[in-house]
């Protein structure tokens, strides 16, 4: 049977996550891959001509698990090269918050907006996803693409790139109102997964649980949970093989530690919610400078495009076409409002 099996879906109920492996195809995940590899092909193009780099420097035809971490060590730390590679590589989960270079569509180079939704709405992994939450689904906005580069030590304050991901929920990152709905994370390797290069490191903690406290503070702007607060059970490395899920529930505890290896740990992190949870599909983003804002027409996280992935019953709403997904994340580019939920600004213990 396609998705998700009985014991499976008790150990994601009882432990909060699972791991399964062989969902993609490994065509799909080769297919982003690619993209990704296009357009750091095209920001190092646009950076040659303007005379910010070498042709060396830029790495063409180097393995992909190799190429990024091979740019950023052989720039000079914090050059204008430097800052617009690692900005536009950041930006990959299309907020459009930074200016991209232009691909070279005739030669075959595609979006990756093509590629990633194609990823997002990949029948196994769907499969797995209605044995959860149903077959109405949504796609949160906080899916992400993520390149850990071997750690260099000038970026460990820089977010997503370097350095360690602190212990987290999802959750934390929501809105409160949010708290009763379940969702689900899936993470998701395109490179092999280990504890030397920066795989997901989880708690046993089954969404029931609740949301732990959170503080912020810390100079890349994550949210951590304090040692202290954290489950009594020892954390458990989950490594990874290219095609394999890790699956959260969106109360999973759960980070990433810095990659000692010369490759960079590449990985995308989707997530899903039943329709119905709060969301910002009928929501325009000139509402969110309104005040007041009933929590009805707040979506979990406000600041980014929310979209249906699956509607039996109305699937003309669902997203299916790699620029209609482009438009709704630009759409929401630049709705610069925040939403906080009261979290306690402290200094990391580790400052």
């Amino acid at each position: 049977m396609s998705g998700l099996g009985t014991a499976e879906l008790t150990q994601f109920r009882k432990r909060g996550w699972l791991a399964k492996p062989n969902v993609y195809d490994i065509s799909a995940i080769e297919a982003l891959a690619q993209s990704i590899d296009a357009q750091l092909d095209a920001e190092c193009r646009e950076l040659i001509t303007a005379g910010e780099m070498s042709r060396e420097q830029a790495h063409f035809g180097a393995l992909f698990e190799s190429r990024f971490g091979n740019i950023v060590r052989d720039l000079p730390d914090f050059s204008t090269a430097q800052k617009t590679i690692l900005r536009a590589m950041q930006d990959l989960f299309l907020t459009g918050r930074a200016p991209h270079a232009q691909l070279d569509e005739a030669a075959g180079e595609v979006p990756i907006a093509d590629t990633l939704l194609a990823c997002i709405r990949h029948e196994s992994l769907i499969d797995c996803i209605r044995s959860i939450i149903g077959e109405e689904i949504l796609g949160s906005a906080t899916f992400r693409i993520r390149g850990k580069v071997p750690h260099w030590s000038p970026g460990d304050d820089l977010p997503y790139f370097p350095g360690e991901v602190p212990w987290h929920q999802d959750a934390g990152y929501a809105l409160a109102h949010c708290d009763d709905y379940l969702s689900v994370t899936c993470w998701v390797p395109l490179v092999r997964a280990t504890q030397e290069n920066g795989c997901m490191y989880v708690y046993d903690y089954p969404f029931e649980k609740g949301v732990l406290p959170h503080y912020y503070g810390r100079e890349d702007h994550y949210l951590w949970i304090e040692p202290g607060d954290l489950p009594e059970s020892d954390p458990i490395p989950v490594e990874l093989d290219v095609g394999d899920v890790l699956f959260m529930t969106n109360m999973t505890p759960h980070a990433s530690f810095k990659n000692t290896t010369k490759q960079t740990r590449w990985s995308m992190d989707l997530r899903y919610a039943p329709i119905g949870t709060p969301s910002n599909i009928d929501v325009e983003p000139q509402e969110y400078l309104e005040d007041p804002i009933p929590p009805y027409r707040l979506a979990c996280n406000p600041h980014e495009g929310d979209f249906i992935v699956r509607n039996p019953a109305n699937p003309e709403q669902e997203v299916r076409d790699g620029r209609t997904f482009c438009d709704v994340r630009l759409k929401w580019a630049g709705q610069h409002r925040r939403f906080g939920r009261g979290w306690t600004k402290r200094e990391p213990i580790n400052a």
